[in-house]
């Protein structure tokens, strides 16, 4: 089945309210796709033709019911001519002008796989929540990766990451996402946000660190409240991290519209994982709150 379908993934809010090639060929198929009579989303999964030509298109995590939807649409798309399957015009000069926030990707910095999940001591549903995880990523340019290290790395050295970063995490990535889709904490809800960088050894330009710290975060009834700990390796010569692993761990209580957690507001424990990103193209996917990092 696989072999005869080009898989991608998008930001359904950006195709439905931003211009573009891309949201016109999406929208032409999800217009009369499976929520073609709701008025706000068009998200799920879609089979259509190059010139966005509607085959198939279901809203399921169900892998039985998302195969027999592409199996539909494999059978309309063998029936649709040829003439009828690509654009008239091809929009790929268009490229270099779209602004996708994949552009803002910090070569050379330092990108960071953030999964988030409840601990076992949440006992959690017996169901598909008790299963969950969710994942983002999380950017620093350049300079501001260097900025986790002490300004002259020797061993005992030690350093406060600049608040901001820090606040970066707290507010946009170590949120509670576990079940579903959130929204990132506003300005002035941070309670706590520190990170200290303490250079555990050098060697040959390599300097090894030590990450320790806490964050809290809390607005209206909900917040999330974690001890960070972890490690990493920084190249001085080529100004880059060579490893980076931290996990943060504490509780998480109240809720948002999307998040699950509509039945389990009462404080709950919480884990997140974050490592560095390798750099292919799959993993240059833009972070969930990007647009509130203050790039553009």
């Amino acid at each position: 089945m696989t072999n005869n379908f080009v898989p991608a993934a998008d930001e359904v809010w950006r195709l439905q309210n931003e211009p573009g090639p891309e949201s016109e060929v999406f929208m032409r198929s999800a217009n009369v796709g499976h929520y073609a009579n709701l008025p706000n989303t068009r998200q799920g999964i879609y089979v259509f033709a190059p010139n966005g030509l509607f085959l198939a298109s279901i809203n399921s995590n169900e892998a039985d019911e998302v195969e027999a939807m592409l199996r539909r649409g494999l059978a309309k798309w063998a029936k649709v001519p040829a003439g009828e399957r690509y654009l008239a015009k091809d929009p790929a000069p268009m490229a270099s002008r779209l602004a996708r926030p994949e552009k803002e990707y910090p070569v050379g910095g330092l990108v960071l796989r953030v999964v988030s999940r409840d601990l076992p001591e949440a006992k959690p549903a017996a169901d598909w929540r008790g299963k969950a995880w969710n994942q983002d990523f999380a950017w620093f340019r350049k300079e501001e990766a260097r900025a986790f290290l002490p300004q002259s790395p020797a061993k005992g050295a030690k350093t406060n990451v600049p608040r901001p970063l820090v606040e970066r995490l707290a507010r946009f990535h170590l949120v509670d996402n576990v079940r579903g889709q959130t929204s990132a904490y506003g300005e002035g809800t941070i309670q706590k946000a520190v990170l200290v960088a303490e250079v555990e050894a050098v060697d040959a330009g390599k300097v090894s660190l030590r990450l320790s710290g806490e964050t809290k975060v809390v607005e209206g009834t909900r917040g999330v409240e974690v001890r960070l700990l972890g490690s990493g390796e920084y190249d001085t010569a080529a100004q880059r991290f060579l490893k980076f692993e931290m996990v943060a761990l504490g509780t998480r209580w109240g809720r948002t519209q999307f998040n699950f957690r509509q039945d389990e507001e009462a404080p709950s424990p919480i884990g997140f994982l974050l490592t560095q990103a390798g750099d292919t193209p799959a993993e240059h996917v833009a972070p969930a709150f990007h647009y509130e990092y203050g790039w553009r």
